[in-house]
C-alpha cells in the first residue's frame, strides 16, 4: 500500500511538473508571439508612418512647387503688361511729337509761302507803282488819252490790291 502510495505521489508530482511546464512554455510561447505581434505592428506603423509623411512632403514640395510657378507666371504676366503699356505709350508720345513736329513744319511753310506771297506781292504793287508813275511822269502833254488810260490802269491796279 505504501508502495502505490508512493507511486501515486511521485505520479502526481510528475504530473504536476508536466503541467507546470506546459503552463510556464504557453505563457512563454504567448509572450514572444505577443512581443512578434507587438514588433510587426511597431514595423507596419513605423512603415505606414513614413510613408504618410513622405506622401505629406511630396504633396508640399507640389503644392509650393504650383504656388511658385502660378506667382512666376503672373509675375512675368504682370511684366509683359507693363512693357506692353510702356511700348503703347512711348509709340504714342512719339506719333503725336511726329505730328506736333509736322503741324509745326506746315505751319513755317505756311506762314513762309504768305510772307513770300506778301512780299512778290508788294514788290510787284511797288514795282508797278514805279514804272507808272515813271510812266505817268514821262507822258507828253500830246497824249492826254495815254495819260489818262495809265492812271486808270493805275487805279485798277491798287483797287485789285
Amino acid at each position: 500500500m505504501i508502495v502505490i502510495m508512493m507511486i501515486k505521489i511521485v505520479a502526481g508530482i510528475v504530473i504536476i511538473i508536466i503541467i507546470i511546464i506546459t503552463t510556464i512554455f504557453i505563457i512563454i510561447i504567448t509572450i514572444i508571439i505577443i512581443i512578434i505581434i507587438i514588433i510587426i505592428i511597431t514595423i507596419f506603423i513605423i512603415i505606414i508612418t513614413i510613408i504618410i509623411i513622405i506622401i505629406i512632403i511630396i504633396t508640399i514640395i507640389i503644392i509650393i512647387t504650383i504656388i511658385i510657378t502660378i506667382i512666376i507666371i503672373i509675375i512675368i504676366i504682370i511684366i509683359i503688361i507693363i512693357i506692353i503699356i510702356i511700348v503703347i505709350i512711348i509709340i504714342i508720345i512719339i506719333i503725336f511729337i511726329i505730328i506736333i513736329v509736322i503741324i509745326i513744319i506746315i505751319i513755317i511753310i505756311i506762314i513762309v509761302i504768305i510772307v513770300v506771297v506778301v512780299i512778290i506781292i508788294i514788290i510787284h504793287i511797288l514795282v508797278l507803282m514805279i514804272v507808272e508813275l515813271i510812266t505817268i511822269i514821262n507822258c507828253k502833254p500830246k497824249q492826254p488819252l495815254y495819260k489818262t488810260a495809265v492812271i486808270a490802269i493805275y487805279l485798277q491796279l491798287r483797287l485789285i490790291h
